[in-house]
């Protein structure tokens, strides 16, 4: 009579060797052999692996027993029911390890595309930003340059201006030099002359901040010359009887010339500083206001038409 309960044990005790073996191999736990987990992961495997082929090789001796399943349990035929065992429990696990392998794989390259989207995204936005940046950068290239012919074109007329205005300075003080000597070699009467010449042509007289010096400046003489010349005028007595007078004949030039022209503005235009100074200066000479004065030559304008 067969032993089977020897038999029984060496199978089991190959099945779960060799399930725990291979069990490293899938999980790539070998190096466990030197672990003191091992000893743990061998006592599940014994717990768990070794009931279940327990569990299978009692029903075969059950079915052999009562002749439901013709077969010889020998100790071969029961490690070769083991090694089947041993083999379906592997295809089992590889099966469960590729599968969790799979899944992880598939999260893992879902991820990988979801971030490789988020990159496309964002060197998307990255280019257009460089490229905006580009075009700021030619745009500031581009006013630079033209900033740049500005500068050029400004230091340019400046140089031409500068160059102009001295040659315009040289004009003039050639001119003062030339006036100071007429000037020395003419009489006071030569003098008045040339001076009242000279304020006809360019209305000096019609600057109210207008003094001896810069009188004797704007026409090329001296100021102790120009001093000394009205100060024994007979007619005059000083610069600022003349400069009245002048603005006066002025003054009632534009009265009749001007009918628009409002008092303050003749008077402003004349050169007096204010408009009480021309009334005062037109009563005195007159003994009646500008505004008389311009109401009488409209009548006299019209009864001569």
């Amino acid at each position: 009579m067969y032993n089977y309960n020897s038999s029984r044990k060496q199978c089991c005790t190959h099945v779960i060797n060799l399930s725990f073996l291979h069990v490293l191999y899938v999980f790539k736990l070998k190096k466990w052999h030197s672990c003191a987990k091992y000893k743990f992961l061998r006592m599940v495997f014994r717990v768990f692996v070794g009931r279940l082929v327990v569990f299978l090789i009692k029903k075969i001796v059950f079915l052999q027993k009562y002749k439901i399943l013709n077969i010889c349990m020998t100790g071969t035929n029961l490690l070769i029911v083991a090694i089947i065992i041993v083999f379906v429990i592997s295809f089992i696990i590889t099966v469960l390890v590729l599968y969790v392998n799979t899944k992880k794989i598939i999260a893992t390259n879902t991820k990988l595309v979801e971030n490789q989207n988020t990159l496309l995204e964002q060197y998307k936005i990255l280019g257009s930003e460089l490229e905006r940046r580009m075009s700021e950068l030619e745009e500031q290239k581009e006013k630079i340059e033209i900033l740049k012919r500005q500068h050029d074109e400004l230091a340019e007329q400046l140089k031409q201006g500068v160059a102009d205005e001295m040659t315009l300075l040289r004009v003039k003080m050639r001119e003062h030099r030339e006036n100071i000597e007429k000037a020395a070699d003419m009489t006071d009467e030569q003098l008045m002359v040339w001076i009242d010449s000279k304020m006809e042509e360019t209305h000096l007289f019609t600057d109210s901040s207008l003094t001896l010096k810069s009188m004797a400046n704007a026409l090329g003489i001296t100021q102790k010359r120009l001093a000394s010349l009205f100060k024994n005028h007979p007619k005059y007595g000083s610069l600022g009887e003349y400069l009245n007078e002048k603005r006066f004949l002025y003054a009632c030039h534009l009265l009749r010339e001007e009918p628009n022209w409002t008092i303050e503005a003749i008077g402003a235009e004349a050169g007096f500083g204010g408009r009480r100074t021309f009334q005062t200066e037109v009563k005195r000479r007159l003994g009646i206001t500008p505004l008389q004065y311009r109401q009488g030559m409209e009548s006299v304008s019209g009864a001569n038409s």
